[in-house]
Formats: C-alpha cells, sequence, structure tokens
C-alpha cells in the first residue's frame, strides 16, 4: 500500500505486519490519515481502531469506555475467548475492578518483583545449558522463548508437579485470529477445566507464598468472590506466559539484528534494562487490543463513538507514534523514552509490568552472555512471520553461534 492509495473501509483486520515486526502499513496509514478508523474483526464485527497515543491515552481513562465482555453477544476478536470468561479482573470495571486488584498488587510492585530474579536466572541457565549441548543450530523459540516463562512461571504460580504436563499442553494458547469460533472455544474451556483443577488441588494443599494461595485466600475471607477468583486466576495465567514469548522472541532477533547495540549491552550489563524498554516499545506484543465498550456517545477526533460501539487499539501504534517519539521505526536502546506506554493506561495499566521487565532483562543478558556470537541461522526476510496470531512473533528463530 503507497500512501497515494485509499484503502476500503472499513480495514479487514488482521493487518499485513511490517517488515521484520514493524509498523503494519495499514495501522500507519490509519495513524496519518484517519485516527479513529472502522476495522472489522475476524469475528465479523466492526469496532473503531485508535491509533494516536493521546486518543488512546484519554480512552483508556475513561469509565465511559468498559472493559465488561463477559456478557453473551459481547464484541469479540473471534469467539468465546478469554474475554468471555466472567469477573476475570480483565473483565471488571472499577470499582470492583480496584478490588480484586488490590489483592494481587503486592506481588507485582517494582521492589517485590526482584527477588524473583534468581528463579527466572535459574530457569534461564538450565534452558542454555540445554541449548549448548543440542543441535546448531537450534529454533530459540522451541529452546527458549516459550519454555523459559511456561517453566519459571508455572513455579512461582505454584503449579503441582502432577499438573505440570497439563500446564505445558495448555498453554501458551495459540489465540489464532484464524481459528473458528469453536476451536477458540475448545481452547478456551481446556484452560477452565485447567485453572478449576489447579484450584482443586491447591485449596487441599496450599502452596502459601505463590499468587495462587494469596487468591485463595482472599476468597476465603471474603474479600473477593469465588467467581472473581477463578476468572481472575484464569486472566493471570494466560498473561502470565502468552504475552512473554513473543518479546524473549523478537528481542533476540532486533538485538542480532543491530549487533553494535547488542555489543554495548555484553560490554555494559547496565544497559539490559534500556535495551528490554526499547524492544517493548518497539514491539507491542499483539496487533489488537481486546474490545472495550463505550457506555455512552463519546467524541474522539473529531469522530463519534456511539453509545454500545466497540473500540480497539493497537499499542505498537501508540509507542510508534511520531508526536511522542522521535523517528520511531528506529531501533535505539539510548532513547530518553521508555516502553511504559506498551503496557497500556488508567485502572488497567498492565499488573505485571514490572514482572514482565524482570524476566526480558534476565533472558537477554543470559543468553547473550552465554552465546555473544549468536547470531540468525537465515536472513532475517525468511523469519516465518504470522498475522493471525493474537501475539505477534516469528513462529520459529533459527540461531547459530
Amino acid at each position: 500500500m503507497t500512501d497515494t492509495i485509499e484503502p476500503e473501509l472499513p480495514l479487514q483486520y488482521p493487518f499485513p505486519l511490517g517488515d521484520t515486526g514493524a509498523l503494519p502499513p495499514l495501522t500507519a496509514w490509519a495513524q496519518r490519515a484517519k485516527p479513529v478508523c472502522p476495522v472489522r474483526l475476524p469475528s465479523g464485527v466492526t469496532a473503531w481502531m485508535l491509533t494516536r497515543r493521546d486518543d488512546v491515552a484519554q480512552m483508556l481513562a475513561d469509565n465511559r469506555f468498559s472493559r465488561n465482555l463477559a456478557e453473551p453477544g459481547s464484541p469479540r476478536m473471534v469467539g468465546e475467548d478469554l474475554t468471555s470468561v466472567h469477573d476475570a479482573i480483565f473483565n471488571l470495571d472499577p470499582p470492583a475492578h480496584g478490588r480484586v486488584r488490590q489483592v494481587l498488587s503486592g506481588w507485582f510492585t517494582r521492589r517485590a518483583v526482584q527477588r524473583h530474579r534468581p528463579l527466572f536466572a535459574r530457569h534461564a541457565h538450565r534452558l542454555l545449558d540445554q541449548l549448548s549441548t543440542g543441535p546448531n543450530p537450534a529454533d530459540l523459540v522451541e529452546a527458549y522463548s516459550a519454555p523459559l516463562p511456561l517453566d519459571a512461571m508455572g513455579e512461582l504460580m505454584g503449579v503441582p508437579p502432577e499438573l505440570a504436563a497439563e500446564c505445558r499442553q495448555v498453554y501458551p494458547m495459540s489465540l489464532d485470529l484464524s481459528s473458528t469460533p469453536e476451536a477458540v472455544e475448545k481452547e478456551t474451556d481446556a484452560a477452565k477445566q485447567f485453572i478449576a483443577r489447579l484450584i482443586a488441588a491447591r485449596r487441599a494443599d496450599p502452596a502459601p507464598d505463590t499468587p495462587v494461595h494469596t487468591l485463595l485466600e482472599a476468597r476465603r475471607e471474603g474479600v473477593i468472590s469465588e467467581s472473581e477468583m477463578f476468572g481472575t486466576l484464569f486472566l493471570i495465567f494466560v498473561t502470565s506466559f502468552d504475552p512473554l514469548v513473543a518479546p524473549l522472541t523478537t528481542g533476540p532477533m532486533i538485538l542480532m539484528l543491530h549487533r553494535r547495540q547488542l555489543a554495548e549491552c555484553v560490554a555494559d550489563p547496565s544497559l539490559w534494562p534500556k535495551a528490554v524498554e526499547e524492544v517493548l516499545r518497539y514491539f507491542h506484543n499483539g496487533g489488537l487490543g481486546f474490545p472495550r465498550i463505550a457506555r455512552e456517545d463519546v467524541e474522539l477526533s473529531g469522530t463519534m463513538i456511539r453509545q454500545g460501539d466497540a473500540v480497539v487499539v493497537p499499542m505498537q501504534a501508540v509507542t510508534w507514534d511520531p508526536r511522542h517519539y522521535r523517528n520511531p521505526e528506529r531501533f535505539n536502546i539510548h532513547r530518553a523514552t521508555d516502553g511504559s506506554a506498551t503496557f497500556g493506561a488508567g485502572p488497567h495499566y498492565c499488573l505485571g509490568s514490572q514482572l514482565a521487565r524482570v524476566v526480558l532483562q534476565e533472558a537477554f543478558s543470559a543468553l547473550f552472555q552465554r552465546f555473544p556470537t549468536l547470531d540468525l541461522a537465515v536472513s532475517e526476510r525468511e523469519l516465518p512471520w504470522d498475522p493471525n496470531r493474537m501475539f505477534t512473533r516469528p513462529m520459529q528463530l533459527p540461531v547459530t553461534w
């Protein structure tokens, strides 16, 4: 698509991806020409897509837009996905959202997440030991990016040994936009069944000092309902795995494509947090976030969004908005700005943002400390990207060292 060709509206989602994970050309067009743009989701629902940071920040902090999508008939990306689970923290609006979030907030403060660095480092080094004795070249997704959050977060969350195999089978969820509604519902049901078994196991055999135990105790004390406990635990598990696999893949890829900046980080480990922030800014996990619903008529950038309309946001557009980021298409770990905007804004700002940073810092530093000569085994143009995955990344990342 060129600047002289107007695309037909509504835009059909998912969009063709930009080169090597860059902002999709259609998203860039909308940001320039139609910042509040109609887009048709795979489910057939037409939503308004916001692409400018100021509009997005206003909408995310505005209680006139609801996150509650649990009711039948609510707008979906494909089918009955994780947004269909009742009383998940994802679906709660204030004040219930704040009450449930407070139960878990102590686990995810900047200070609290630091104590988990040794856990993530231990799992990273274990996987790298296996990588070093395996085939060369290897697929970094299979060997490292996918199993690291699954193993480490599984331990942190307190998954008992007898459920570990089921956990690996259920997660990461595919969240495939090309799936049928029936396949999406089946995947969601499998995750629900795992969570039900996890709750039963941890009620029979408590695992103190885990987020699961904290939620179970809050339920026992009557702070949250059974439905809120189940739904929030369901969501915490989805977000503990899937969203981490993407930056654990795109991060090493972009660093290998910018060898000078990678060499700076290897020589000076204090730069790894800066590298993580730029990875988070440059690549947002998903093309479009899940819909919100307008509770009343709201005007944004000259467009009237009517009560009941769905609104979606590509957060990568936010972190590539040239009104806020100079030369956003350039990967630069020395930026003054950080990756915070990729985690959203307002009351639903990502609870696990600080934990995600710790995971990525430990993972990147361990990987390149062990394999400083790590490089792509194929041209970056040969990497297999799939625009139909909710969390955008190469499906494989062949590397050699």
